[in-house]
Formats: C-alpha cells, sequence, structure tokens
C-alpha cells in the first residue's frame, strides 16, 4: 500500500453484542423488554406511575392510557378503499404528553365515544393483539364481540408457496399448512373451530 496511510482501522469481532436487548412476541416480532413491559401494562389496565410522586389528575391519566397503547381500526378512504390493515401503536412519554394536551384543553369524553376497541375473545392479553373494534348499538348499548364473525371462515386464504406445502392463513394471525389445498383449508377449519369454542366455553 505504497503512498496510502492508515489511519485507523475497524474490528467486526463477532463476539460483539449489542447494547440493546430484544425479546421475540408470539407473532415473531422484536422489541425491547420495556416497551413490552408497558404494553401488557396497559393492557391489562395496570399503567405503570410516572418517575414524580404528584397524584396524577384523573383526566391525565384516563388520556395517558389512551395514548400509551393504540389500537387503529383497518383504515378505508371516503370511496371504501382500504388504506391499511389494523395494527398496534404506541405514544413514547405517554404521560407526558397526556399532561400537556390537557392542559391544552383535550379531555376524553366517554359520551362521545363511536368505536371501542376490545381483545381477542378469550385471548390472552399480548402486547400486540390487534383484537376487534366494536359500535354501540341504536340504543348506545356496546354489544359482546360474536366470536363466530371474529374468526369467520370465509376470511381464510389458501396459497401455495413455493410449490411445496400449502399454507392456509387468517386475518387474525393464524397460518398453518398442509401437503395438500384442502388439508391446510381443513387444518386451519379445526384452529378455528378450536378457538371459537374456548372463547364460547370461557363466556358462561
Amino acid at each position: 500500500m505504497s503512498g496510502k496511510e492508515i489511519i485507523g482501522s475497524v474490528d467486526f469481532s463477532t463476539t460483539a453484542t449489542s447494547s440493546t436487548e430484544y425479546v421475540q412476541t408470539e407473532s415473531g416480532q422484536l422489541v425491547t423488554p420495556e416497551f413490552l413491559a408497558l404494553l401488557q401494562q396497559t393492557l391489562s389496565g395496570k399503567l405503570a406511575e410516572p418517575d414524580h410522586t404528584d397524584e396524577l389528575d384523573p383526566q391525565v391519566r384516563l388520556l395517558a392510557e389512551e395514548l400509551s397503547v393504540i389500537h387503529l381500526p383497518e383504515w378505508k378512504s371516503a370511496v371504501g378503499r382500504k388504506l391499511a390493515e389494523p395494527t398496534v401503536t404506541s405514544i413514547k412519554q405517554a404521560t407526558r404528553v397526556a399532561e400537556y394536551l390537557v392542559k391544552r384543553g383535550v379531555r376524553v369524553h366517554p359520551e362521545l365515544e363511536e368505536i371501542r376497541w376490545v381483545p381477542t375473545p378469550a385471548g390472552v392479553p399480548g402486547a400486540f393483539d390487534t383484537g376487534t373494534h366494536i359500535t354501540p348499538d341504536a340504543e348506545g348499548n356496546w354489544p359482546t364481540p360474536d366470536v363466530e364473525e371474529f374468526y369467520d371462515f370465509d376470511q381464510i386464504s389458501v396459497k401455495q408457496i413455493e410449490g411445496s406445502a400449502w399454507h392456509a392463513t387468517h386475518p387474525r394471525g393464524i397460518a398453518v399448512e398442509g401437503k395438500t389445498k384442502s388439508e391446510a383449508y381443513a387444518a386451519m377449519v379445526a384452529e378455528l373451530r378450536r378457538r371459537i369454542d374456548d372463547a364460547s366455553a370461557a363466556s358462561r
């Protein structure tokens, strides 16, 4: 390397580890333990207290719980075209943001609620459970989600991947496979039926 000067070197050691550790959720997503804990606390209705010891204003706490984990429903355009699938998102420093918004005049008014998120029927609360959204009936009552509609058989999709096994999927985040198309479909129906039966038994 005549005429050239080495001004530094980088060691790409395979033993080096990242300072940030991640855990894998049931759906295969990688998140930090802190983020997972926050989502679990919010889903269980136990939002962690802020660092300061002052008693939170009820409106601040209510708004912070809404902002900590936000379950967004399917997004459609004005003409009904799907723009995005249901998803789960969050806002960092939710309590701080809530305190600021309350000072700005923002309030949560349950009597104006037009849509509400509920978790998967008889499911174990999960950080990334997209659950489902319900709307009140004509009398203003919030219905219990119909588990048969939640696990609708008509939403089963079966495709063959790279000429190998057949894979059946469902929008509720369920996937099974089979040697044939009918076998994969039957396996999915059996799985959905099992979940429907579990949910029905839990509601009795």
